[in-house]
């Protein structure tokens, strides 16, 4: 509560040094963007960034990070902090804010629901990144009291980006987001993603994604369905030879909003080939140097597969994923690459890809061209290119 306090506070005396700070901003074409509630700097945001400092030195540009960010340090060129009076003056200042959650989570909290002060909100160019691809996990708010609020923020953007016309008709017709704002562009961090080329090392990227009744429920994590399966296919005699064998290694990535959990599995690993990453670590290294993807419902498949790299889907609980959050893709009858539903199926399917030399399925390779319209590493062009084409009109 102190935090809102403070914030609104810094919100309303930026608000009143406004007026005597024109000069300072006069003819600067002022760019905010962020990602992740300023918490880690990675995703869409961060590449969109690299691109526009690099290529536009005509924008000036400032990411917005949150105060007890470990990863400040990483991060090129200017920066604001979240909630901070200099924050809101620049934002206020701004032409353009660009993020991947949420304009409050990233760039300016609270800000579009504070009377008179939201006039910035309709003022400034709003772009949404998206921060994955739309795929396995439904848009639903956090709190249902909030879902009106939500859906006119949606549409109160001017763009938004999508990487297939299968996403951009879900943001249109089950998002109702403006049609004219939704653009099939590509995703900018798959700019990063080498086409054609493998690692050299047999290092496999399992990244399980994160449950809400598993975060804020009153079970102890030890005891949830969701740790058991992870543990006893990590831990699996069989599964375990076989890496070893193969020289190959599990690089284990615990969601961010479910990092607090990570060292109840680390304590209980057996296997020597299961490496566990930091919160902290840039997840694009760690995507681009796996040779394979394990997974639930996380959408970094779709950066495997715009790879072509093999994936396996370890669905152990969903039924329950269905009735809880449910996809857009169809779980059912939809799923391409290998699905496994338990632990016995998991090692059978991890160990066919290994010793298959990672090859891809062509369920896999036929569902490619479904969900990606461009695959030339142009997505941070065309998407930069649009905003100022729309600023210009």
């Amino acid at each position: 509560m102190m935090n809102k306090i403070k914030i609104l506070l810094n919100m309303i005396v930026a608000f009143l040094l406004y007026p005597f700070n024109k000069n300072k901003f006069k003819n600067r074409r002022i760019w905010l963007i962020g990602g992740h509630s300023g918490d880690i700097y990675d995703d869409n945001s961060k590449f969109l960034y690299e691109y526009i400092l690099k290529n536009h030195k005509e924008i000036d540009i400032y990411w917005v990070i949150d105060k007890n960010s470990k990863v400040k340090d990483k991060i090129p060129g200017n920066k604001l902090i979240k909630g901070s009076i200099e924050n809101y003056l620049y934002y206020y200042n701004s032409e353009v804010i660009i993020f991947s959650h949420a304009p409050s989570a990233d760039i300016a909290p609270y800000n579009f629901v504070v009377p008179v002060l939201n006039r910035f909100h309709k003022k400034t160019f709003k772009v949404f990144l998206n921060h994955g691809a739309i795929s396995f996990k439904k848009r639903k708010p956090m709190n249902a009291k909030l879902k009106n609020i939500i859906d006119n923020l949606m549409r109160s953007y001017n763009m938004a980006t999508a990487i297939s016309d299968f996403e951009r008709d879900i943001m249109v017709n089950e998002w109702d987001m403006d049609k004219n704002a939704v653009l099939v562009l590509g995703s900018a961090r798959q700019d990063n993603l080498p086409l054609n080329k493998r690692p050299e090392n047999r290092d496999i990227l399992y990244m399980p994604t994160w449950r809400d009744w598993i975060k804020f429920g009153e079970k102890k994590f030890t005891d949830t369905e969701y740790f058991k399966n992870i543990m006893i296919f990590l831990n699996d005699e069989r599964l375990n030879e076989v890496l070893e064998k193969n020289n190959a290694n599990i690089k284990f990535y615990m969601h961010h909003l479910m990092h607090e959990f990570i060292d109840d599995i680390k304590e209980n690993i057996t296997g020597k080939r299961i490496i566990f990453l930091d919160k902290d670590v840039t997840l694009a290294d760690e995507i681009t140097s796996s040779i394979a993807n394990i997974t639930d419902y996380s959408g970094v498949a779709m950066d495997f597969m715009y790879m072509d790299r093999p994936i396996l889907f370890y669905q152990f609980d969903v039924e329950k994923y269905k009735k809880e959050v449910d996809s857009y893709i169809d779980l059912d009858n939809e799923m391409f690459a290998s699905v496994a539903y338990n632990k016995d199926q998991a090692v059978e399917e991890l160990t066919k890809i290994i010793e298959s030399g990672f090859e891809v399925t062509k369920s896999q390779k036929d569902a490619r061209n479904k969900f990606f319209k461009y695959n030339d590493n142009e997505n941070c062009k065309r998407i930069c290119d649009s905003i100022l084409e729309k600023l210009n009109k």
